[in-house]
């Protein structure tokens, strides 16, 4: 009777699951150390579209057992053209080693210039882990005390943010690392200080336009030129080539300050909407003369002139201010 008792309950016994056993890890093994970083930005300047890159100093520490000592002396910066590093501290504390470094580079920057001047960038700043993978070591941002100094005024610019973002790299390769099998990925812990800047001067874009305005000003000009009057037409068509001419030089003028681009910019689609101006203030004017020629009434080709050159003005006028406003309410970043 008693082995019959406790018959019902083995089975419950055998039951009992052996994964709580053996998910917990081995004795003296241990998951992937935190290290604490932070970045405190103190200069941010040499902001050239031209050479796709800007210029920033900062402030970058960390806060973790004495490897962060050696992770700080090692950290990367893939997309750095050039960085110093003049300044380094480091305390022992009872939250663990506090290290930190004065960064102070040059960086890379992808300039989306299809708003300009209403538009908007965001700066980033990599940092990576230079030797150990996430499987050693991942970071934790310090957001608490990462920010930017309050006087920071780049000229042209404001900045409307600035946050610490940390994550991991992932790499489809082992490196060569022996001790992995081949051709097994690995990642390393990375951290992204992020600036976002808004222009706030304006000033560029009459700088990048006044030409291609100054052309069109000489394209409605070219319809106070009578086509009935020989002497005229020289001159009128002349003007019409030589606001063409402008037009273009302003053009290759704005590509070469703004840097080469494969995309268009408010600047490109100003000058498109003055080379098309003109465009048609060509086609009337040889329509006038051929009209002139076949039916001798100037009278008809002068009024026909005045309204094309009314209607082609109005209708530039509303496709700049267009063009303007879609730019000034573009997305943003």
């Amino acid at each position: 009777m008693l082995l019959l008792a406790l018959g019902p309950a083995l089975p419950v016994a055998a039951s009992t699951p052996p994964v709580a056993a053996s998910a917990q890890p081995a004795a003296g093994t241990r998951g992937p150390e935190q290290l604490r970083i932070g970045a405190y930005l103190t200069s941010l300047g040499d902001l050239d579209p031209a050479k796709k890159s800007f210029s920033a100093a900062f402030w970058v520490w960390t806060v973790g057992p004495e490897d962060g000592v050696k992770s700080l002396s090692q950290l990367e910066f893939p997309n750095a053209i050039k960085v110093e590093s003049p300044n380094e501290v480091q305390e022992a504390t009872p939250q663990g080693i506090w290290s930190q470094r004065k960064i102070v580079g040059s960086f890379r920057h992808s300039w989306d210039l299809r708003r300009f001047p209403f538009d908007r960038q965001l700066l980033t700043i990599e940092m990576e882990e230079a030797e150990r993978d996430t499987t050693n070591v991942i970071y934790v941002a310090d957001t608490a005390n990462s920010s930017f100094d309050p006087v920071l005024n780049p000229s042209g610019w404001r900045i409307l943010s600035n946050r610490l973002v940390t994550g991991s790299k992932p790499y489809h390769t082992s490196f060569g690392d022996p001790r992995l099998p081949p051709g097994s990925p690995s990642a390393y812990a990375r951290a992204e200080l992020m600036i976002l800047l808004e222009r706030t001067d304006r000033s560029g874009f009459w700088k990048l336009t006044v030409g291609a305005f100054a052309a069109a000003l000489m394209a409605l000009a070219s319809y106070g030129l009578r086509v009935d009057q020989a002497p005229a037409l020289s001159p009128r068509f002349g003007l019409l080539a030589g606001s063409v001419f402008a037009a273009v030089i302003s053009l290759r003028s704005a590509a070469t300050e703004l840097g080469a681009s494969g995309y268009t910019t408010l600047i490109d689609a100003v000058h498109a909407a003055v080379l098309l101006y003109i465009l048609v203030a060509t086609a009337a004017g040889v329509v006038a003369w051929r009209g002139f020629l076949r039916h001798g009434d100037v009278a008809t080709v002068q009024r026909l002139e005045k309204r094309v050159a009314g209607f082609s003005t109005l209708l530039f006028g509303a496709l700049i201010l267009a063009l303007v406003l879609g730019a000034m309410a573009g997305p943003t970043v």
